[in-house]
């Protein structure tokens, strides 16, 4: 089939089969008929919305027809699929939809915003109801991240690029040490990048007005040396000068929080953002996000959580606009 009546949001590698590894990435279309079935390959959860409201759960494994909906009114129906688990390895392909999708009206977004960062961003095991309940897989919703509640309060058309345990300058205890958040970021399709398997993503496809910026949770955890701080800045530094290379952005938000047991991410986000305000660069902010007694999975941020660093994030973005309207 052909795709030309599906959006896609987020990173997906649309040059056939569309494949996708990104969290929070999702597609949409209008269907007319009482039930629907979507043919996918690959380890994921999604949340699934028919007509705006939340309809189910779908678990994918091998590839196969996954039924979705049946018993629904005739007429024509729009379906949203989130993606709700993030896929460190392989991708997750689309290959059909039933009944194929139909022409619907061209949506229009006020804002683009891109997240990058890591776990914390992902969602990674923000439903669990303690840390050790559950797994990544059946605990992780991405579409509960404080990254895909603050796109949608504005109604945004958005990318999550978020890869769990990595970090600017070294990955949490020294995993895939080549593999780094800035290594990722350069491929359509982070679980097959280290297989070889992606393509390097196009970074005219979608050029963010707001990037958030949350990194540097791994480089300070876990056993072993981490980076001297005077690298990791200027490797944040120059990490600021690629994206800005790739996109005219209105501004960049920084992002930190208080991490466990070498708590010295707000203190080189700070140095960062002031390394930058002395270069003379005036569009980035530092915004610290409070992620107290985390009870996610693995400590992780829960859901509550990620509503209150939404919140905040959002109420900070939107002060920004507002400052912006005054000048």
């Amino acid at each position: 089939m052909t795709f030309s009546s599906v959006t896609f949001c987020g990173r997906w590698d649309l040059q056939g089969i569309p494949r996708v590894c990104a969290p929070a990435a999702e597609f949409s279309f209008a269907f007319e008929g009482a039930s629907l079935a979507l043919e996918l390959e690959g380890e994921a959860r999604f949340r699934i919305e028919i007509d705006g409201k939340d309809f189910s759960i779908l678990e994918t494994r091998e590839r196969k027809i996954y039924p979705v909906a049946a018993d629904l009114e005739n007429g024509i129906h729009e379906a949203r699929v989130r993606k709700m688990t993030e896929t460190e390895f392989g991708s997750i392909s689309l290959w059909k939809i039933y009944p194929e999708p139909i022409p619907q009206k061209t949506k229009t977004f006020p804002l683009k915003m891109e997240f990058i960062g890591d776990s914390y961003t992902v969602g990674f095991g923000n439903s669990a109801p303690n840390p050790i309940t559950g797994t990544a897989f059946s605990t992780t919703d991405a579409t509960r991240s404080y990254a895909a509640l603050v796109a949608e309060k504005f109604h945004a058309d958005f990318q999550v690029n978020a890869y769990s345990g990595r970090g600017l300058v070294q990955n949490y205890m020294q995993i895939a040490p080549r593999w780094t958040i800035p290594q990722l970021y350069l491929y359509t399709l982070g679980g097959e990048s280290p297989l070889g398997n992606s393509p390097s993503w196009d970074f005219s496809a979608f050029h963010p007005d707001i990037l958030c910026l949350f990194i540097g949770i791994n480089d300070w955890q876990g056993e072993g040396s981490h980076p001297n701080p005077a690298i990791f800045d200027a490797a944040y530094s120059d990490f600021l000068d690629f994206i800005r290379s790739k996109h005219q952005l209105s501004h960049i938000f920084l992002l930190s929080t208080d991490i466990f047991p070498q708590n010295f991410l707000p203190e080189r986000i700070e140095s960062v953002f002031s390394r930058e305000l002395s270069r003379g660069n005036r569009d980035i902010s530092h915004i610290y996000l409070p992620t107290p007694q985390n009870s996610g999975l693995d400590f992780h941020p829960n859901l509550s959580r990620h509503e209150a660093m939404a919140n905040k994030l959002f109420q900070k973005i939107n002060t920004h606009f507002e400052q912006k309207k005054c000048i």
